[in-house]
């Protein structure tokens, strides 16, 4: 085993964003980089309450120091607020950990799950929709990005191995509405593996117990611990990339309908994505993204689709500090009765996202 490799298979997942950061200081086995992101972003749609302005700043430190030959530490932070207001500010990222060129890295803290790394991220790369078919989500169950998770990763040969303990967490800017965030304890597993020819499969299983609001205030599934089998593949050679994935949950997907809220008894999502990069700077991609959710227990009677759509999208890069993207999602919701949205209470609008973002 060539330790070169599982520290670039290591880091990738660990400390995933840093591409563009900027070296503030580098001495001494010691290092602080700093970048992020001005995005100026407009969704165009005839929902109210998704059109207007969408812009962001978005900045993120990171720093490692080495401990020896073999070891170092490291840590992330990221914070992200929007030109909307400081009410929608988030922490996105805030961990820190150990990593070891044979035995692998530890961390913990406000990080990503281990679904979204072992498996989410395969289809999750649209311009800018995506991420959302397969249940995962921010302080959802420690499937997205999540307080407390601590995580081991370990890569051998092409093999990656992770295992996720998630403490008892609530979500950023928590409010007495979000009480279907965040959870108790539980855990998660995940397994990797890349081909020499461009193709990679991953597989996850998350689980995590639900909190006292969850169990009092959801008219189902909130007294059921919450779980998410997820798998998926990708290929990517020279211009071309391909991914697909799946997920099925029990107890995970929080839904409304008819008056009543909680978590549907199953949930299967799917995701799929094709991309080509025509030239060095100019990149379309299509995706399409679908959950279903059924839930018998409650008089809601739920059998419906949560999440369908297709996205057509492309990039234009005109260095490798500044694009423009445009992203069309395609709702394929069907509207019942309430102007713009599903049964489900989703919006079935048409959206269409305008970029133009620089990154340093």
């Amino acid at each position: 085993m060539k330790k070169t490799a599982l520290t670039m298979a290591v880091s990738s997942l660990m400390l995933a964003g840093t591409a563009q950061a900027a070296p503030l200081y580098d001495q001494d086995g010691t290092k602080l980089d700093i970048g992020g992101r001005v995005q100026g972003l407009y969704y165009g749609t005839s929902s109210d309450e998704l059109e207007g302005d969408q812009s962001y700043l978005r900045l993120h430190v990171a720093g490692e120091t080495r401990i020896d030959d073999e070891t170092k530490a490291f840590a992330f932070a990221e914070y992200n607020l929007p030109t909307s207001g400081s009410d929608n500010d988030e922490l996105r990222y805030g961990y820190v950990g150990i990593q070891n060129d044979r035995f692998g890295a530890f961390s913990y803290g406000r990080q990503d799950g281990l679904f979204t790394k072992a498996v989410n991220n395969y289809t999750d790369v649209l311009p800018e929709w995506g991420g959302d078919g397969l249940g995962k989500n921010t302080d959802v169950f420690g499937t997205g990005r999540n307080n407390g998770l601590a995580q081991y990763i370990y890569t051998y040969q092409g093999m990656t191995l992770g295992a996720q303990f998630t403490g008892k967490n609530e979500p950023w800017n928590d409010k007495d509405s979000k009480w279907m965030k965040g959870s108790d304890e539980g855990y998660a597993l995940s397994a990797n593996y890349d081909f020499d020819m461009g193709i990679s499969l991953g597989a996850v299983y998350n689980m995590a117990t639900k909190t006292g609001d969850q169990k009092e205030l959801a008219s189902f599934g909130g007294d059921d611990d919450a779980q998410l089998y997820g798998a998926g593949i990708k290929y990517s050679a020279g211009n071309l990339y391909l991914a697909a994935t799946y997920a099925h949950g029990q107890d995970h997907i929080f839904v409304s309908k008819n008056g009543q809220s909680g978590y549907a008894e199953k949930s299967d999502g799917y995701e799929a994505v094709a991309q080509y990069s025509v030239t060095p700077k100019f990149k379309p991609s299509v995706a399409y993204l679908r959950t279903d959710v059924k839930d018998d227990r409650s008089g809601a009677n739920i059998d419906d689709t949560l999440t369908e759509y297709v996205s057509v999208g492309a990039w234009y890069n005109f260095t490798d500090n500044f694009n423009a993207y445009v992203d069309y999602k395609i709702n394929l919701l069907d509207e019942d009765g309430t102007d713009g949205y599903s049964s489900l209470g989703q919006v079935s609008d048409d959206v269409v996202g305008v970029a133009l973002q620089y990154n340093f």
